[in-house]
């Protein structure tokens, strides 16, 4: 995407002045990305029960195009797809452009999303949604039913810290109060400065590129939250305008899992922003030259507290890793390591609230060495009903071997031998991620924690979203890994009936009958 200063931008009477800006772009190959993004492996894998985003409502935010905002909707892409539109507008080449990758009937991999909103940014930032300008008795309003994504391909500012960051806090607040999949695409070109509407949030997705021409500047000091890194993940487009709608549209992929899959359908932690985005995250494709700055040598061995690519962040989005993350489940944590009940390789964990100075923990046993383990732990900030405020957690991961069933540190020198390079500790204390990522992991049990710092902090709930390659014990049927077949492993198995879970033994697709008698056939 062009740099800044290339960009068509202009500015409109508010109650406070502002600048947007429209990315433009080509359009982009719809072939490319959904390899890129292995939404075709996704395809390759489920056929025809492959999520579409059908059900999922979507918000479209655009800058202007001189007075319109709008896409095409006469085109045969948007056929079926009804549109309602805040305000006037003729076609905007941009607005159509986003909502073929977003929605769109062949150039979208989330055709089935049928019910779109179309506001102009400057609008919706004050009178029609946000309400910046409004006053502190005055709340955003809530968005229509049925809406769970917003995608805003566009950047601004009001030009002063206090506007934009009342904007920003607006824009958290509705992702708590109204459960929303925000996403929003970084200013274009490399080492270009970065602009606070809307990538700035702390509980939006930041979208970047693949090949890194977007702005990766650090949260400004003004901006609420100074230093924190964005992009949060990356996606195909010639520019941030088109990435941006691919990431939203995978997002539309796993909220209609959400509703339909039988490992997810009922449970409420599934139909929730949090999940979806700590799930996106943890199944990002990390790419060779990936990194957080993690030394692999000496005392800090494994210990980070920058837990993003300062250019890609989490990096590549990956759906299909990503379903298979969110469709392994729901675990459940534990107040204490366990050394003999372990989780699956793909899943995740909501949590409702994380006491002060306590921890959650998860074990995992590792039956052959695994070349990459991707954990990802995501919380929103909160903001005051009358946006003056806000406060935010601060949470730290860190992975343990357990030896002889008792966790050992492995960062430092006692990693050597353990695991080849990453982190397995991310301790930051500016941003709502924490991430390890660990290449050649040794073959061994492991035990996950998630630890909430001490503080005044407001509690708010935690998600931790993880994918490790299955292993294969010598037994498939020993489900525990204990090295015998039996009352604990018929639990697990009776535990993921219907579900594509790792007990699927047959090989299938779900856990029952045919597996249970696997099983048996095995006992003791």
């Amino acid at each position: 995407m062009r740099d800044s200063k290339n960009l068509r931008r202009w500015t409109t009477p508010l109650h406070t002045r502002v600048a947007l800006a429209v990315l433009f772009c080509a359009t982009p190959a719809i072939a490319d990305t959904a390899s890129d993004v292995r939404y075709t492996d996704l395809l390759a894998r489920l056929g025809a029960a492959a999520p579409t985003g059908a059900g999922i409502g979507a918000g479209q935010v655009e800058a202007n195009e001189g007075s319109n905002f709008t896409p095409d909707q006469t085109l045969s892409e948007f056929a079926g797809t009804t549109f309602t539109v805040s305000g006037t507008s003729g076609v905007s080449w941009h607005a159509t452009e986003v909502g073929k990758a977003l929605y769109g009937n062949s150039l979208s991999i989330a055709p089935g999303m049928t019910n779109v909103w179309c506001w102009s940014a400057s609008p919706f930032v004050t009178s029609s949604y946000l309400k910046v300008g409004s006053g502190s008795t005055v709340a955003p309003v809530l968005p229509p039913t049925g809406l769970r994504i917003f995608n805003h391909s566009w950047i601004g500012s009001f030009g002063g810290a206090a506007t934009d960051n009342d904007a920003l806090r607006r824009l958290d607040f509705t992702v708590n109060r109204d459960n929303l999949t925000i996403v929003a695409g970084v200013n274009n070109g490399a080492g270009s400065a970065g602009q606070p509407m809307m990538a700035y949030a702390f509980n939006t997705i930041a979208v970047g590129l693949p090949n890194g021409a977007h702005s990766n500047s650090l949260t400004p000091t003004g901006i609420d939250g100074p230093n924190r890194r964005k992009p949060d993940i990356v996606a195909p487009g010639q520019f941030t305008s088109f990435a941006t709608p691919v990431v939203g549209a995978a997002a539309a992929l796993l909220w209609d899992t959400a509703d339909s899959h039988p490992a997810t359908i009922g449970n409420p932690n599934a139909a929730r922003a949090q999940t979806i985005k700590a799930v996106l995250l943890a199944g990002a494709q990390h790419r060779a030259g990936w990194s957080n700055g993690t030394p692999d040598s000496g005392a800090s061995k494994g210990i980070t507290a920058t837990p993003l690519d300062p250019l890609y962040g989490a990096d590549l989005l990956d759906i299909n890793r990503s379903h298979l993350i969110f469709t392994g489940g729901e675990a459940t944590g534990f107040a204490a390591p366990q050394a003999s009940t372990f989780e699956r390789h793909a899943g995740w964990d909501y949590i409702p609230t994380v006491v002060s100075n306590t921890s959650v923990y998860w074990s995992f046993r590792m039956h052959q060495p695994v070349n990459e383990v991707s954990v990802v732990a995501t919380w929103n900030r909160l903001v005051a009903t009358n946006f003056a405020s806000w406060t935010l957690q601060d949470l730290d991961l860190k992975l343990w071997k357990l030896v002889g069933g008792v966790p050992t540190a492995i960062s430092g020198s006692a990693g050597v031998g353990v695991y080849g390079s990453g982190n397995v500790e991310s301790n930051s204390t500016i941003d709502n991620v924490e991430h390890l990522y660990i290449r050649n992991l040794a073959a061994g049990d492991y035990v996950l924690e998630l630890k909430r710092k001490t503080g005044a902090q407001t509690a708010l709930p935690v998600c931790v979203a993880w994918y490790i390659p299955e292993t294969t014990p010598s037994n498939p049927a020993d489900l525990d890994g204990d090295g015998s077949v039996g009352a604990a492993d018929l639990s697990l198995l009776l535990s993921q009936w219907g579900t594509p879970g790792s007990a699927d033994l047959s090989g299938n697709g779900f856990v029952g009958a045919e597996d249970l008698s696997i099983l048996l056939a095995s006992w003791g």
